[in-house]
This record gives structure tokens, C-alpha cells and sequence, in this order.
């Protein structure tokens, strides 16, 4: 069983929506990378893109805040099948 606290999942939620719109390039450029690298296909990051992930970040952020402000903890049970 594993058991998911809230507040460290919001705060992960949190740190990943600052990246999101802090850091929008370095994003953009791990996922060109990774197509590379991974999957041998071109990433065309667009004129948009930076402003996208920006607005996945405040989505990110919100949901962060939401989450975190909970005082719960979430259980998860694994089985194998």
C-alpha cells in the first residue's frame, strides 16, 4: 500500500507549474532532446508554445494550491496480478 500525503503532492503540483512558467525554453528544449533521442522524430515547438506552457503552468499552480491546502492523505493499494 502506498500512501500519498497531500500537501507534499501539492507542493510538487506547485514546484512543477514555477518551472512551467519560469522556465518555459528549457522545457522546450528537453522535449526536443527527448524526440531525438527517444523517438528519432522532430519537435516543432511553435510560436505558441512558450505561451502554452505557461498557461499549463498556472493551471498547475491552482491545482497545487488547492491540493496542498488539503490536510489528507491518500492510500493507494498496488497488487500484482
Amino acid at each position: 500500500m502506498v500512501r500519498l500525503d497531500a500537501t507534499a503532492a501539492g507542493r510538487g503540483f506547485i514546484v512543477a507549474g514555477l518551472v512551467h512558467l519560469l522556465a518555459p525554453g528549457l522545457l522546450i528544449d528537453a522535449a526536443r532532446y527527448a524526440y531525438d533521442r527517444v523517438l528519432s522524430a522532430e519537435f516543432d515547438g511553435g510560436r505558441e508554445t512558450n505561451r502554452r506552457l505557461r498557461a499549463v503552468g498556472l493551471v498547475l499552480l491552482a491545482l497545487g494550491t488547492v491540493v496542498a491546502s488539503d490536510d489528507r492523505s491518500v492510500s493507494v493499494a498496488l497488487s500484482r496480478t
